[in-house]
């Protein structure tokens, strides 16, 4: 039993709520025997919204004006979706990674996670990118690309068509699914790209200091295993559909610039061709080999991947559609990955404020940060200090989810522990 001694004659009740600060700091902050030590800032979905994300991490102290990092030795925690519906995407993606750099040599760290519309682009589906991101990535000669590609386009369907088969989509047709800038676009986002490269270094989740940040959420009774389970699954389902696309480009099927759906039907139409040339026991083809097979399969099963799966990671909307009463869910999430909290965003929270849910066991931050798609949306941060408060920020104002370890031992109903040893000492 530890015993509380007076220093001259003078009351120990601070010293005893600093300790209580520590053991509670201790009890919520830990992972894998670490306590939090820094600052952690997390900033939910941007689609584009360049102007809001750029404030909210100059309200937050993490960038001036001039958008230099300022947050020192902080970690900025951005859970996805900084891509489409807004035009400015790409300034986004910018500012995201020159502070990935600035961060790290100020000591800080800048965590950028996959979100949905994240892997949506990569995998070739743009049904929600703006005209304005296309035409950020243009230039002189775009027209010039965009008129090359559609050529091979014609070519590639020419050399499969067969007899009865409709004429390719004219020119016309097709430039208004390949805008101006959807050349540049494409090209920025494959795997030699400057943002492709850098998005396929990235995880779908993060744990920190007892935290786990992503950007939707897991379903317990679908997604089995570990932190490294989930973002390993996600970067072999990425690396999968960029090997079948280049092997079907190889195989002359489709171009580099297809869409989703352009390259899912090239994939129909040549697992049907192979079957029936294997039915009526003539060759498929020379290219057909037991590893483009395998490709293909998988390719034509992309919407069952983590990647685009209703209940995977990047896509389960749970944490938010909960009932109150399912809060053994939160529990089994809780247990199987070993933290405290998950940060998510993905559901738009309305009127716009980041809200906490089970015992802020689960914080949702999408805010709507692109007000002219949310109506009553803005831009918001979430706050995790080292003494355990829990903040929302916005433009305007702040408020206080969790109050600090201290600020928790003064709670009325209180007891046991910290509270304890508080209590006994200003009773002495």
């Amino acid at each position: 039993m530890v015993r509380l001694r007076r220093r001259g004659g003078g009351c120990f009740l601070l010293a005893a709520l600093g300790l209580g600060a520590t053991l509670i700091a201790a009890e919520s902050g830990r992972t894998e025997g670490r306590l939090q030590t820094r600052r952690i800032v997390a900033v939910g979905d941007v689609h584009g919204a360049f102007d809001g994300f750029a404030g909210i991490l100059q309200t937050a102290g993490l960038a001036d004006a001039s958008r230099q990092w300022t947050g020192g030795n902080a970690v900025l925690v951005q859970t996805g979706d900084v891509f489409d519906r807004g035009d400015g995407v790409r300034g986004a993606l910018d500012l995201l990674m020159r502070l990935e750099d600035e961060a790290k040599r100020a000591g800080g760290r800048v965590e950028a996670l996959l979100g949905n519309h994240e892997v949506m682009n990569l995998v070739g589906e743009f049904r929600d990118v703006s005209p304005g991101t296309f035409a950020s990535f243009a230039d002189q000669r775009s027209a010039d690309r965009q008129k090359r590609a559609y050529d091979d386009f014609v070519r590639v369907m020419k050399r499969k068509a067969r007899k009865g088969d409709p004429p390719p989509v004219s020119r016309e047709e097709w430039n208004k699914t390949h805008p101006i800038g959807f050349v540049e676009y494409i090209d920025a986002l494959g795997r030699r790209g400057k943002y492709g490269r850098w998005l396929r270094s990235h995880a779908v989740a993060v744990a920190i200091d007892g935290t786990m940040f992503m950007h939707a959420g897991i379903n317990p009774e679908v997604t089995t295993g570990t932190l490294d389970d989930v973002n390993g699954a996600a970067a072999r389902d990425i690396a999968a559909n960029d090997d079948a696309r280049a092997t079907l480009v190889q195989a002359q099927l489709l171009t580099d610039y297809a869409t989703l759906s352009e390259a899912l039907e090239a994939a129909v139409l040549e697992w049907n061709r192979i079957a029936a040339a294997l039915k009526a026991q003539a060759p498929p083809g020379d290219h057909v080999t037991r590893e483009f097979i395998e490709k293909l399969q998988a390719f034509l099963q992309i919407e069952k991947s983590s990647l685009l799966a209703a209940n995977g990671p990047l896509w389960f909307r749970g944490f938010a559609q909960w009932e109150d009463a399912e809060s053994a869910k939160v529990d089994a999430v809780i247990k199987q990955f070993g933290v405290n909290r998950f940060v998510a965003g993905h559901t738009p929270s309305s009127p716009g404020r980041i809200k906490a849910r089970f015992n802020n066991r689960i914080v949702l931050i999408d805010t709507g940060m692109l007000t002219t798609y949310f109506k009553n949306g803005r831009a918001s941060a979430l706050e995790l200090q080292a003494d355990g408060r829990v903040t929302a920020i916005y433009s305007d104002s702040r408020e206080v989810l969790v109050p600090s370890a201290a600020a928790r031992l003064l709670r009325p109903g209180l007891r046991g522990g910290a509270a304890a040893i508080a209590a006994s000492a200003s009773s002495r």
